[in-house]
């Protein structure tokens, strides 16, 4: 994750930082409004780290998962749809219907049979 969707998304990600540094408050992470430079002040002040730990720590909980309602916010849906792409097989028709994949072509039973 790129520091700029913490930035433009701040409010969804206060939550995240609460849980993975305990110490931290709300009130203190909504004034930092998606600094990183003074969320590393911020966390090395209530964690007893360095600036550069806490930067570095900073890093690492990027590489983590996206909270899901920045991940599924309306202005993300062009982004999503094609990065669901990479998940379609070669030859696949990303607009065939549903019953052309899975378990949707298993034959019908016999009418009157329900075993």
């Amino acid at each position: 994750m790129q520091w700029t969707a913490v930035k433009s998304n701040w409010p969804a990600f206060i939550e995240p930082i609460m849980q993975r540094w305990p110490n931290t408050e709300e009130n203190d992470l909504l004034t930092l409004e998606g600094d990183r430079e003074r969320l590393a002040a911020y966390l090395a002040e209530r964690h007893d780290v360095t600036a550069r730990e806490a930067d570095e720590q900073i890093t690492t909980w990027l590489q983590g998962a996206v909270p899901a309602d920045v991940a599924m916010d309306d202005t993300r849906d062009d982004e999503n749809i094609r990065a669901s792409a990479a998940h379609i097989g070669a030859g696949e028709d990303v607009y065939a219907d549903d019953k052309d994949f899975g378990d949707d072509q298993v034959p019908r039973r016999p009418i009157g049979r329900e075993d």
